[in-house]
């Protein structure tokens, strides 16, 4: 009951405090590995954190102290932020890679990290929104095997430990975005953060039917080039900007594949369009990840056993018949413990891109990544459903009736067949488009 009034007092607070900035959006947040510049802009004075809730008056301070505290701790974890939409959810993955002389193998290391990181991050999420299931059995076992003779007095006594827990996390999740991703060299360490706020999630919904307006796609494009420019493009995730001039929210996902290098020119252009291909897949899925939501599995446990013996005498092989016990000319202490340690994640995400949907890719500035962007708008949507429907009414119309003529489908091959070079070149201008 407790929880439940408090969490509506941080609401509540945070509503007032979109007085002083009612339109808060994501593109205006100080990623923690900005400049120092511009981190010292923003005011975190008067943070605060009520009972685990960060809570500031701009929520841009609340947000950027909330993420350089989960740095500071140098570990994963969340943390619950008081923003204009209400209470969100900060959540920050890391995982390290490895460098090897073949510089394939070191980006695949990085971009395996960067997938690891993610879904940390993505499981935290869905642990913090549904809890996790937990079970854990601790057994432990002491014998003692005493002799005693008119001369003599010996004992062994073993102890037995065995501790096994057992954890998994299960549920959907939509409407994140990502924060922030970092890639430390030095420490071959990968940061990704993701955050959930009830803007985000609203924000990533397809709202198609009740849209009036149209966006010109140039102006779209033109604003995200420009968005990425001035930001970072992460290799996972998605994105959500707005359009300064209509107010519509539109949707990025992110992809990405390494551009592995090949001495032979041929192959290398081939793992080229490799890459794209891949990079493009990805950004798709990102995006029906973000906006029809995914399924988060993950499942972790631990066993332990130790031995703890000491040992003042031995039986003879085949036999645990004391009157054979051999006594030891020096106590015999054994100590042994043996760990097992086990995680697994996994997320599935399906469904069909919506119309209108375009996929750009990008060469990384130092040619090592191939970066896609998947971009989703209302009124692309809107735009590529009425240019379906105008198609699929000039297909009918323009059907006719075949002829009774069979065709002749042999012969006809020649050696000298006289041609040139066929249309090449810009079938249709850009403003006919």
């Amino acid at each position: 009951m407790f929880k439940k009034t408090f969490l509506s007092l941080v609401v509540a607070s945070s509503m007032n405090f979109a007085n002083a900035s009612v339109d808060f959006d994501l593109d205006d947040l100080v990623p923690a590995t900005a400049s120092a510049e511009a981190t010292q802009a923003v005011d975190t004075s008067d943070v605060k954190d009520v009972a685990g809730v960060i809570v500031a008056e701009n929520p841009k301070a609340a947000v950027l102290l909330a993420h350089q505290s989960l740095i500071e701790d140098e570990e994963d974890g969340v943390k619950m932020i008081a923003v204009s939409s209400g209470v969100g959810i900060l959540s920050t993955g890391s995982a390290s890679y490895e460098t090897y002389e073949n510089r394939n193998a070191t980006l695949l290391s990085k971009r395996a990290a960067y997938m690891k990181a993610f879904q940390i991050a993505k499981k935290q999420l869905v642990e913090n929104m549904d809890g996790m299931n937990n079970a854990c059995a601790t057994a432990m076992t002491e014998v003692t095997d005493a002799i005693d003779t008119a001369t003599e007095s010996v004992a062994n006594t073993t102890s037995l430990s065995s501790d096994n827990c057992a954890e998994s996390v299960q549920g959907a999740l939509a409407g994140y975005v990502t924060f922030d991703v970092y890639d430390d060299p030095t420490e071959k360490l990968v940061r990704v953060s993701l955050i959930s706020t009830p803007k985000t999630r609203e924000q990533t919904k397809r709202k198609v039917g009740a849209l009036t307006q149209t966006t010109e796609p140039n102006a779209i494009f033109k604003q995200i080039i420009a968005d990425l420019q001035a930001g970072v493009m992460p290799p996972v995730g998605a994105k959500v900007i707005t359009n300064m001039e209509t107010g519509e929210s539109f949707v990025l996902g992110f992809g990405s594949s390494i551009i592995r290098e090949n001495k032979n020119k041929s192959v290398q252009r081939k793992l080229l369009g490799v890459a794209k291909s891949q990079a493009q897949a990805k950004a798709r899925n990102g995006l029906i990840a973000v906006m029809k939501g995914e399924q988060i599995y993950w499942e972790g446990g631990f066993t332990e056993n130790q031995l703890e013996q000491n040992e003042q005498f031995e039986y003879p092989v085949d036999s645990v018949n004391p009157a054979d016990a051999k006594v030891l000319a020096e106590d015999k202490h054994t100590f042994m413990n043996n760990l097992k340690h086990a995680e697994s994640y996994k997320s599935f995400a399906a469904g069909k891109v919506p119309p209108g949907v375009s996929v750009k890719t990008f060469k990384s500035t130092d040619g090592d990544w191939m970066l896609a962007v998947a971009v989703y708008a209302p009124s692309l949507e809107a735009v590529a459903k009425k240019a379906a429907a105008e198609n699929d009414q000039r297909v009918r119309e323009g059907k006719t009736v075949g002829t009774t003529h069979r065709i002749q489908s042999s012969g006809g091959l020649t050696e000298d067949g006289n041609h040139s070079q066929g249309p090449s070149g810009q079938v249709s201008r850009v403003n006919d488009l």
